[in-house]
């Protein structure tokens, strides 16, 4: 158990960047009346631009990015936010199942959970 412990602890340090958020795709039209994304039978929309959308201090954050290599950092960013999140859960159940291995918190109660973690 504590070999699986330092090999997910070993795959999270190595994850690098992480980005939180999500990415959307999408098609703009600009502010050009003339312009081919205005044609009534066929638009054709400027882009794909893609947004990154996070939350930052309680607020919704958002930046547009060109594909590149820019694009592709966030995007392997994000990836890898979904898996430490992933090995941050297998970390948490290993604790918590060790932990109700020992017979604490047990479903006995609320009142008899409290009273026995007060004895220690």
């Amino acid at each position: 158990m504590k070999s699986e412990r330092a090999r997910i602890w070993q795959e999270m340090m190595a994850l690098s960047p992480l980005c939180s958020g999500s990415l959307n795709e999408q098609y703009l039209a600009c502010g050009k009346p003339i312009c081919r994304c205005h044609d009534k039978r066929a638009p054709q929309r400027h882009g794909p631009y893609y947004k990154w959308q996070r939350v930052i201090g309680g607020k919704v954050v958002s930046r547009t990015l060109r594909p590149g290599p820019e694009l592709e950092r966030v995007r392997q960013g994000i990836a890898n936010y979904h898996r430490a999140q992933e090995l941050f859960r297998k970390l948490l159940a290993q604790d918590e199942s060790e932990l109700l291995g020992r017979g604490v918190g047990e479903v006995e109660g609320k009142k008899n959970f409290k009273r026995r973690l007060e004895k220690r």
